[in-house]
């Protein structure tokens, strides 16, 4: 058993170079003043770099200078309300996360509707209250933890493992009430490999919920574990599967490859697929509208850019996100802003320089409007985030081994009603009309 989880780390457990974030005394001291004027340009973090084009553009549209539009970046924007004031800089607290970076799929960090943090790691998953900063339980599974999901009542926790099992955990005794095996055998193949659940999702209404496997097959369940479908993408084993907000779709993407699958949902026919040149590494969908998805990824440059799938439509629009030379870590949508966050490192070859990574609010493709970065030699990287219910917090899991918990927004002094009009509704109440229940 873990028993440092969610420990408070200590700034001299480990040497400075290999700290996610610094003590402030040390921040004031490094890099004032760098040793050669190519330092110079790369000492310029992302968020300095999209200043200064700002400001150039605004004296030239002053003076009236005219612009040269083949060099103008396409800039590609999303629905948001864009922050007037940074918040990202302030930690809320740093906690550990003990052989995280030995996992080999990131998705063991989530965050349910009562406030409790968990985090899966090997045969163990573990409760944080942040309210009392301790941790409420600890809890041991048969079977090695891949990945893990709160459902949206916040009443299951769903945990995908290796050995083919899902097990459906009650949140409020910490026991299991179901189990059920991955559906990708078929009697008779040959020979008989035994998968792992890598990603796991929930509908938004809560009723179902899609698992994908290593063996690339991807099935939709109902909240009793009973199998609704199956589909087979043959693209190897699955990194991510998103139902969308209006419970129609759900967007499927494997390790390492350049393609992603959207299927309606629950029954699991292809629906359309989009191939892009670039190798995927995340996508989100946008929490305001029906079903509309950000697709992040890296070309062979190793540079960062965004696509934006309107499902309904089939409509792609692709740009770079940030400026050139910015790989991308992981990336999500706000559901209290609309802003994107995403966890971009610098891929430029320069002698002076380690390559580093930062942690960016966007509210289009190339704007940032709040960040964190913390100099040259900060080299961790952001595996996986989520927010806390009101959408104030940020928790950030790294490489190093950190969780993060940032302050993403100022709490509200008074309770909001945070109820907006489910995307779902409609796909619910149709089906309700038309079979008399629904499983989306």
């Amino acid at each position: 058993m873990d028993y440092g989880v969610f420990a408070n780390k200590n700034v001299n457990s480990r040497n400075r170079s290999d700290r996610f974030v610094f003590p402030r005394d040390y921040i004031s001291e490094v890099f004032q003043r760098p040793r050669h004027s190519r330092a110079l340009e790369h000492c310029q973090s992302i968020g300095d770099r999209l200043k200064n084009l700002k400001y150039t553009n605004y004296v030239d549209k002053t003076l009236g200078v005219a612009h040269r539009d083949s060099l103008k970046p396409e800039v590609e924007r999303w629905p948001c309300i864009p922050r007037k004031k940074t918040y990202l800089s302030s930690v809320h607290s740093i906690l550990d996360l003990p052989r995280y970076s030995d996992a080999v799929f990131p998705e063991l960090l989530d965050w349910s509707k009562d406030n409790i943090l968990v985090a899966a790691l090997g045969n163990y998953y573990h409760k944080l209250s942040l309210s009392s900063q301790s941790i409420v339980s600890r809890v041991f599974t048969r079977h090695e933890i891949q990945c893990c999901k709160f459902d949206p009542r916040g009443e299951l926790l769903l945990l995908g493992t290796n050995l083919r099992r899902v097990e459906i955990h009650n949140n409020a005794c910490n026991k299991k009430e179901n189990e059920v095996i991955c559906p990708c055998y078929v009697k008779g193949q040959e020979p008989f490999i035994c998968c792992s659940v890598t990603t796991v999702d929930w509908s938004p209404t809560g009723n179902s919920f899609v698992i994908g496997c290593a063996l690339g097959v991807v099935s939709s369940l109902t909240r009793s574990a009973r199998v609704i479908a199956c589909y087979r993408t043959h693209l190897g084993p699955v990194l991510l599967a998103r139902v969308s907000p209006d419970a129609r779709y759900v967007a499927v993407c494997s390790v390492n490859r350049n393609c992603v699958l959207l299927l309606t949902w629950p029954d699991l026919v292809f629906n359309s697929r989009m191939v892009s040149d670039c190798l995927i590494k995340t996508f989100s969908w946008h929490p305001w509208r029906s079903a509309l998805l950000g697709v992040g990824a890296m070309n062979v440059s190793l540079s960062a850019s965004l696509a934006l799938w309107n499902a309904p439509t089939k409509e792609v629009r692709e740009t770079s996100l940030g400026p050139a030379k910015y790989g991308l870590d992981a990336m999500l949508f706000s559901e209290r802003t609309g802003e994107l966050v995403a966890s971009l490192w610098n891929s430029g070859d320069s002698f002076y320089h380690k390559t580093y990574s930062q942690l960016v609010v966007l509210s289009d493709s190339q704007t940032v409007v709040d960040q964190w970065g913390a100099g040259l030699s900060w080299s961790d990287s952001v595996r996986t985030m989520v927010f806390n219910p009101d959408g104030t917090k940020l928790a950030t899991a790294t490489m190093d081994e950190d969780l993060i918990i940032w302050n993403f927004l100022p709490e509200d002094k008074v309770k909001k009603n945070t109820k907006r009009k489910r995307f779902s509704a409609m796909a619910v109440y149709q089906d309700k009309a038309a079979q008399g229940f629904s499983i989306r």
